[in-house]
């Protein structure tokens, strides 16, 4: 019985932390480029979907190949993201998905999926949601560098 409240404590802990996640994200970032795409982090939005990803993107990324992680937030339930950075020599590219349960007028709320792509040094960057769940707001996304 002294083990009880240890383990009530630590089940709680669980659950508030279940609870207050954000729907998670499922990530495929498709390297379609002729050499090695290299995952980089360098601002704070980054650093914390690298933090929040299961498993954590891989570094180095061969041409032809892909890589496949989900990124669930802690902010709270009705908001979660992933902002990655890839590059391959002067290209890079700079995708970001977001999802928020925006509270309306009224008392109801709105979900709401986006997706940004931008490239630069000539990199052709492209950002797709693959899917939706409107029952737990998960969804899925592909990110695809050239």
């Amino acid at each position: 019985m002294k083990f009880l409240p240890t383990l009530l404590a630590v089940t709680s802990v669980f659950a508030a932390t279940s609870a207050i996640a954000g729907p998670p994200v499922t990530v495929t970032f498709k390297n379609q480029a002729t050499a090695e795409a290299t995952y980089t982090i360098i601002t704070s939005n980054e650093t914390s979907t690298y933090a929040n990803a299961s498993p954590k993107p891989v570094t180095k990324r061969p041409a032809g190949s892909n890589d496949v992680y989900t990124v669930t937030s802690l902010i709270s339930p009705d908001v979660n993201y992933a902002n990655v950075r890839y590059k391959i020599g002067s290209k890079e590219c700079v995708f970001g998905t977001t999802f928020v349960n925006a509270l309306q007028p009224g008392g109801y709320k709105i979900p709401k999926w986006n997706k940004t792509a931008t490239g630069s040094g000539g990199a052709i960057c492209t950002a797709t949601i693959t899917s939706t769940n409107l029952s737990t707001y998960a969804w899925t996304v592909d990110f695809v560098m050239k």
